[in-house]
């Protein structure tokens, strides 16, 4: 993507900002993004964003769509997250069969994917295909999608070893269960998906060992975008809502440190105070070094798919690491932030107050989980086998 694409994008998702949180009241109170910033993700083009070109699609570096998600998440952190999550639903989608692609995408290229990708339901190999029942949960996005990729369990079939999978469903053959009752990210909607008896043909099944080892089953998806790594792609696309909901902290903190005081002490102005100015160099340097770790990491991982290679198991968990390093990295910032700025923190007036809880909640994605990521990357330094997860 040139420079100027780039930027113009970035640029309308940060226009976004007043319409998305004007609506963010709303969508947290009916646990759902509401329409208003739905049309307005869509028009500017934000849910295109990783449909293969061929559909319509922008095709987007991954840098590019980070930024322009940190820029969204500062306007509504559930409408940052419904950009990373469905972008991702999308992108997954161009690595299928193209017969599978033609079918979410052909009648309707704005049509979105949202997905659960652990294998919490078992298959079983039917005539054409394989058939599953179970409960997906969370489902991000779920209320706003055409179809959900769902993971799946399968057996040992013919020349195929037992694998896990992610199937592509049509949304109309699932049913919704209300179950998102949060903390925080309560605007994504991210409620429980129930299928029965639901038939998965071949093509729309797509083998997460190969994927993860960078052999896809597409065809036609040649392009940079489609040749990148899928698990280090998921895990640095991770980090941009929570540098967002960071940033966006920080700005506030910063905004009110002139006119407002420290209880209990002679500052009339929390920018006088050489504690606080202490403690916002600190959460600042926390949030540049996410950024630094963010764009280091679409570096890598982009750069990779330029040259046609597939990153080695070493440096793939090194990425999860680093994800995983950077997000809790904006989560104490925002710790740290709130502390320094005081109790009225934890007034729903104030809009460091939302925030706290979203971050807290976004920050515990399982594959942002700390103590796992240090294990695999750890593992992987010490070439210690076996692995504990393909998700690598």
């Amino acid at each position: 993507m040139g420079t100027g694409a780039r930027a113009d994008l970035v640029e309308r998702a940060a226009a976004l900002r007043p319409l998305l949180e004007q609506h963010r009241a709303e969508g947290e109170q009916e646990r759902r993004l509401a329409d208003e910033s739905i049309a307005a993700l869509d028009e500017a083009g934000l849910f295109r964003a990783w449909v293969p070109r061929r559909f319509g699609g922008l095709e987007t570096d991954l840098r590019t769509i980070m930024d322009a998600t940190a820029e969204v998440t500062r306007g509504d952190a559930a409408a940052g997250w419904l950009v990373l999550i469905l972008g991702c639903g999308d992108w997954l989608t161009g690595l299928f069969p193209d017969q599978a692609q033609e079918e979410v995408f052909g009648a309707d290229p704005d049509t979105k994917v949202c997905q659960v990708l652990t294998p919490k339901a078992s298959a079983e190999r039917v005539d054409g295909g394989w058939q599953v029942s179970g409960s997906w949960a969370p489902a991000s996005g779920c209320l706003h999608s055409g179809w959900a990729m769902l993971g799946m369990s399968l057996p040992a079939h013919g020349d195929e070893p037992a694998d896990a999978a992610f199937g592509l469903v049509p949304m109309s053959e699932l049913r919704v269960k209300d179950t998102w009752f949060t903390l925080g990210m309560r605007g994504t909607g991210s409620n429980l998906l129930i299928g029965e008896n639901v038939f998965v043909p071949d093509h729309r099944l797509l083998r997460r060992g190969p994927a993860t080892r960078g052999v896809f089953t597409r065809r036609r998806n040649d392009s940079p975008r489609y040749r990148t790594a899928v698990v280090p792609t998921l895990a640095t696309f991770l980090i941009a809502p929570l540098l967002g909901m960071a940033e966006e902290a920080l700005d506030h903190v910063l905004s009110q440190a002139g006119r407002k005081g420290i209880a209990f002490t002679s500052y009339q102005r929390q920018r006088d105070s050489t504690a606080f100015q202490l403690a916002v160099a600190e959460a600042s340097t926390k949030i540049d070094v996410a950024r630094l770790i963010a764009d280091r990491s679409a570096a890598v991982v982009d750069g990779h798919a330029l040259s046609g290679t597939h990153p080695g198991y070493l440096e793939r968990a090194r990425l999860r690491q680093h994800s995983s390093h950077a997000i809790q990295q904006c989560r104490e910032a925002v710790d740290g932030l709130v502390s320094a700025y005081g109790a009225s923190a934890l007034s729903e007036s104030d809009p460091l107050h939302a925030i706290l809880r979203d971050v807290q909640t976004a920050a515990r994605h399982a594959l942002a989980h700390p103590a796992s990521n240090a294990e695999l990357f750890g593992r992987a330094l010490l070439d210690v086998e076996p692995n504990i997860t393909e998700m690598i």
